[in-house]
């Protein structure tokens, strides 16, 4: 079976087509904002209450800039990628204005002290519900995801994985892998999910959470707790197997190009035509609903 990737570009004009306003894919599938399982499932794995810090508390440090953020600037300038500070608590400091300031103390492994200080009083530093200390990730976090995560099956949703260098890896989706352990990542994506696919690949995706600007990348995101197959049994093996692999081929529906390709930036409907536009800038042109032909 040879799956077409590209194809020739059609003859003559597009006719019914160019003519035609540009609609989003929001004309195509309306996204409703339904709570699904996978939205639940990890919802518990985000920081800690500030307010629940107690001394021992433990952060790994995830960037050599941390020094940007961490005083006295030589003692931070030693710390690496993956070493660990201890917190040992907050103090009232005074500030220029006429509200103190808070600051936070932590211990290196060698028994040196840091700070970090924010424009708060304890008092509202208490009533933060996380607190991020730039690049770090909070120890009990990635113990949260390991505990929940490491040693289950789930079902894969994005072919965006990665290999041991970090390098960006085009991976299958909508398949079965096996959780191997969870370590942390960086101060966007704090969590690494190292896997074992059905084929013994093993691989990687970072994982966000919380609901900040910056978690865009959640568990729901990149996995189903059940077989997305088991929704779409009308589609065919060879087709699903299409899918699995982000590719599509002639006569595959739009709503089985939408789950290889995902949604287009934009579509074009004529009056017998359709065409999909992705980023990439690949379109698909579709007759009677079905796809016909291939362009870049």
């Amino acid at each position: 079976m040879t799956v077409l990737l590209l194809a020739t570009t059609l003859s003559g004009c597009f006719t019914g087509i160019e003519s035609t306003p540009k609609i989003t894919a929001r004309d195509v599938k309306r996204q409703h904002a339904t709570v699904t399982p996978e939205m639940t499932y990890a919802r518990d794995v985000t920081g800690d209450p500030v307010a629940s810090w107690t001394a021992g508390k433990q952060f790994i440090v995830t960037e050599g800039k941390i020094s940007f953020a961490l005083t006295p600037v030589d003692i931070a300038d030693r710390l690496n990628p993956g070493d660990t500070i201890t917190y040992i608590g907050t103090r009232r400091v005074p500030s220029m204005t006429d509200v103190d300031d808070s600051l936070l103390m932590f211990l290196t492994a060698r028994g040196d002290t840091l700070n970090y200080r924010l424009q708060e009083t304890p008092g509202q530093l208490a009533e933060r519900p996380t607190l991020e200390i730039p690049f770090t990730i909070e120890a009990s976090l990635v113990d949260k995801a390991s505990s929940l995560l490491a040693g289950n099956d789930y079902y894969i949703t994005t072919p965006v994985w990665f290999n041991d260098s970090g390098d960006n890896i085009t991976g299958r989706k909508l398949i079965k892998v096996h959780i191997d352990r969870v370590i942390p990542g960086d101060s966007r994506y704090p969590l690494i999910i190292e896997f074992t696919d059905v084929d013994g690949n093993r691989s990687r995706v970072y994982m966000s959470v919380g609901t900040g600007r910056r978690s865009t990348r959640n568990f729901d995101t990149l996995f189903s707790l059940t077989d997305p197959r088991l929704r779409y049994k009308d589609i065919k093996d060879d087709v699903w197997e299409c899918i699995t692999r982000s590719t599509v081929k002639p006569e595959m529906t739009r709503e089985e190009c939408r789950l290889s390709l995902g949604n287009p930036r934009d579509v074009v409907r004529g009056h017998y035509l359709e065409r999909w536009t992705y980023d990439n800038g690949v379109s698909l042109i579709f007759d009677d609903g079905y796809l016909r032909d291939i362009r870049r």
